[in-house]
């Protein structure tokens, strides 16, 4: 018997060492793929900016300067540093989001400044090093699971129903009444003047519908999209298509059309799967920014514009101006919004209309950055971290809303709040940009199970040895 136990000790011990060595070396080749696909992505931001943005939005600060190796070099060594305590597989919301983050905001403040601001290299570094510190700080409190802070709804989807098809039909019959509806598909590089149409003429006097807009295309129908792929009822997806495309044609508000490619890809990468590597999010980024650059290369479509600059290149591009105006300057103190019956600004305006009137002379133009470039403007760099402390909060909201849920749903519905992080304040992002929607949409989307389900093996190897790639060494008796 003392025999038979030694010698299951002994296999035991055998399979544990190729867990390991199989887990290092799957560790190793992920770092590798990663570490190639960041520059790979990295190279690609630069080539748009060159290429593309400032031959012809140099009048709005799209001014390139080559950048110094050495810094870009250390810039990279940067991001590399961060991406170790980055989640390595993405299970729950939070870590998708984490990740979606890092490459729409962290590496695009960390490395476009480099040749797209008159800042010294130096300063750009130390102000990445900050804003890398803060980023890691936000990933490590998201490992911890969320509480069950948000009661979820168990069965029946009448309510649910109900809530999206009462929101679609007040959003698609105000914007008819107010400003008309339009199914004319245009290129992006036309669509500015209907953009600035509704801007200026609608918001000011009906704030709800801006609202309402975003609200729509940010999350009900990404959400219909998803829905309908996961079920196969094909003609939902074709209604979240339809009034993508509605929106984007009747206002200009060209994010929504990136959640269609996106939404197919997701839904395939993410429904038979419960976690995804999160260097993934990189290779993915690096792949959809190279493809929008060879297709505008052949045929100048504006893809670059919305699936490049627009998600990808706006949290850098401004962070630099930001940087100008508030530096040595008062803070704005939330004045314009939530803080405005308790603290006074020398402002009139919000600091995305400030800035655009202080850098390019054009108050009109409403520069919204990310989270990092509003927390400076508030409150310096307390304000940055004020604003990525809200932004845990809202995520683990997510994370207990969304308990129990299909990942290909969840991250589908949830990806443009996400990326409009890197374009705006976690304070905006509540009623703004879809984030209380999303939260109670997911709480009252009926679900057998309000536990996240995590059947899968944690690592690569262990599935390897659950599916007998790695096998156990028999047990022989001794008798």
């Amino acid at each position: 018997m003392s025999s038979t136990r030694s010698t299951r000790a002994i296999n035991d011990a055998h399979v544990r060492s190729q867990v390991a060595r199989s887990t290092l070396l799957q560790r190793a080749s992920v770092f590798a793929l990663f570490a190639v696909s960041l520059a790979v992505y990295i190279e690609a931001l630069r080539v748009t900016y060159s290429e593309f943005m400032a031959p012809r939005f140099g009048y709005l600060g799209w001014i390139y300067r080559e950048p110094d190796p050495q810094w870009m070099l250390i810039s990279y060594a940067l991001l590399l540093g961060v991406s170790a305590f980055l989640p390595y597989t993405a299970r729950k919301f939070s870590q998708y989001a984490v990740w979606f983050l890092y490459a729409s905001l962290l590496v695009p403040v960390t490395t476009l400044p480099l040749y797209g601001g008159g800042r010294p290299p130096e300063d750009t570094f130390m102000f990445a090093l900050f804003c890398s510190a803060v980023w890691i700080g936000v990933a490590l409190i998201l490992r911890r699971d969320a509480a069950l802070l948000v009661p979820v709804k168990a069965s029946g989807s009448g309510l649910f129903w109900t809530v999206v098809g009462s929101i679609s039909v007040i959003t698609y019959v105000y914007l008819a009444a107010i400003f008309g509806l339009t199914f004319n598909i245009v290129s992006v590089f036309e669509i500015y003047d209907i953009r600035l149409s509704y801007r200026d003429e609608v918001i000011p006097t009906v704030p709800l519908l801006g609202y309402l807009i975003t609200n729509q295309g940010n999350v009900i129908n990404p959400f219909l999209m998803a829905f309908g792929l996961l079920k196969r009822k094909y003609w939902l997806f074709a209604l979240g298509i339809v009034g993508q495309l509605l929106i984007y044609s009747t206002t200009g508000y060209k994010t929504v059309l990136i959640s269609i490619p996106l939404c197919l890809l997701l839904v395939f990468l993410l429904k038979k799967r419960t976690s995804v590597l999160g260097a993934m999010v990189v290779f993915g980024a690096a792949a959809l920014a190279w493809l929008a650059i060879a297709i505008d290369r052949i045929v100048p479509l504006g893809v670059v514009d919305v699936l490049v600059a627009r998600t990808f290149m706006t949290a850098g591009y401004l962070m630099p101006f930001y940087r100008e105006v508030y530096d040595g300057g008062a803070w704005a103190l939330w004045d314009y919004s939530f803080l405005s019956p308790f603290v006074t600004a020398p402002y009139d305006t919000s600091p995305g209309f400030h800035v655009g009137a202080v850098m390019i002379g054009r108050p009109d133009v409403q520069m919204n950055a990310s989270l990092f470039a509003d927390g400076y403007a508030n409150l310096g760099f307390a304000g940055i971290i004020i604003e990525a402390a809200v932004l845990v909060v809202l995520l683990f909201l997510v994370d207990s809303a969304s308990r129990g849920l299909p990942p290909a749903l969840v991250v589908s519905a949830g990806l443009l709040p996400v990326f409009s992080l890197a374009n705006g304040s976690p304070f905006s992002a509540i009623l703004s940009y879809g984030f209380g929607l999303l939260i109670v949409l997911l709480a009252l989307y009926p679900r057998e199970n309000a536990e996240t389900p995590l059947a899968n093996p944690k690592t690569w190897a262990e599935r390897r040895v659950k599916h007998g790639a790695i096998k156990r060494r028999p047990v022989r008796s001794s008798s």
